[in-house]
């Protein structure tokens, strides 16, 4: 992670990135579909309808009043979630260094090297304390994607190098688009989204990797599927990702990793565009960011009832703003263009985002 302007380009990068895959560059159907669109079941008329829309209220508020110290803007979206490290560095063409800074000011605390020989530092992934993170490296010649792990004392500063989860490595490609990786708490379970070895005919996969034993479950996507901004449910059980198909069409579904089965995840949003979804802190819930246009709302879809329970409107934005969205406990958080917009109840909050900083609200 980085300052917002540089996520904020990194989302418009990879937003970018998604419009082209090389299997995927043959004749448009007849009515070319959008990007990022979702394939989603019909809810039924009565469920979209019982939906309730929740009365927010709206702050527009100078963040100077909400900073922590009432000082230096805040560095990173992270921030917002009231984390306190981030690691810049990770890259999706591999980054040489991993540096630890504060999520707030942005100072860098700590710097380490990737491992010699390495690809660099592909992704990283929080495992839920804000202590404890993984990291991964990828060998394209070798089929293989290694992962270590950081952990950081109170004061951010790394307690040891980085470790080697040897049994967790895997004999994979890396696949495509953001967050392929993803921590369950304790750092039990990790989950990745990649690639079978081989060539055109690999299939896209999830596999989950128990470090200490080097367990794997390997779920198989359907074919020219692949998967992408994987997060754990607090159960440690199930995880809500994306997948882009055919046309580049955007789905959003859960995985049992028990079962190994896969369920859609119906939201009923017409030509809206998903743009970002995790389970609540409960993890009864999916909360997700859709845009229509110029129009913004977060919606709650109810795990047990397959129905959405709660929607917040968002003030309104370009059509083609760069987005972020993380969920974090009680708070969701969402940049839309140069605005954030923090959720916390019934309570919408939003700022401007500064050209090359962000406040702490």
């Amino acid at each position: 992670m980085t300052r917002v302007s540089d996520e904020l380009l990194r989302a418009a990068l990879a937003d970018a990135a998604d419009t082209v895959r090389p299997e995927a560059l043959r004749p448009l159907p007849a009515r070319p579909q959008r990007r990022r669109r979702l394939r989603a079941a019909p809810l039924g008329g009565l469920a979209v309808a019982a939906a309730a829309t929740i009365a927010v209220v709206l702050l527009v508020a100078p963040w100077s009043q909400h900073r922590r110290d009432g000082a230096s803007p805040a560095f990173s979206l992270a921030a917002y979630t009231g984390i306190d490290y981030v690691l810049d560095g990770p890259w999706p063409t591999g980054g040489q260094w991993v540096r630890v800074r504060k999520a707030d000011t942005g100072r860098q605390i700590a710097t380490l090297p990737a491992p010699k020989g390495s690809s660099g530092f592909r992704d990283s992934a929080d495992s839920g304390d804000n202590r404890t993170f993984v990291l991964t490296t990828a060998d394209p010649q070798a089929c293989s994607v290694r992962f270590y792990r950081l952990t950081l004392g109170a004061d951010g500063r790394p307690k040891e190098g980085l470790t080697e989860l040897r049994r967790a490595t895997l004999r994979q490609q890396i696949g495509e688009g953001p967050d392929q990786l993803a921590v369950s708490r304790q750092t039990r379970r990790i989950a990745f989204a990649g690639k079978e070895c081989g060539g055109a005919s690999a299939r896209g996969v999830i596999t989950v990797v128990d470090p200490a034993t080097g367990e794997q479950r390997v779920t198989r996507l359907p074919p020219r599927a692949l998967a992408s901004s994987l997060r754990w449910a607090p159960n440690g059980r199930e995880l809500v990702f994306e997948t882009m198909g055919d046309y580049l069409e955007r789905t959003l579904q859960t995985l049992d990793t028990a079962t190994g089965r896969i369920s859609p995840v119906p939201l009923g949003i017409g030509d809206g565009m998903l743009c970002g979804a995790a389970f609540d802190k409960d993890g009864t819930h999916i909360v997700a960011l859709v845009r229509n246009g110029r129009q913004n709302r977060v919606l709650w879809y109810s795990t047990v009832t397959k129905t959405i329970t709660r929607q917040v409107p968002l003030p309104p934005s370009a059509p083609d703003a760069a987005t972020m969205f993380e969920v974090s406990g009680d708070r969701i958080v969402a940049v839309i263009g140069d605005r954030v917009h923090v959720v916390t109840g019934t309570k919408v909050t939003t700022g401007r985002v500064g050209e090359d900083s962000m406040a702490m609200p």
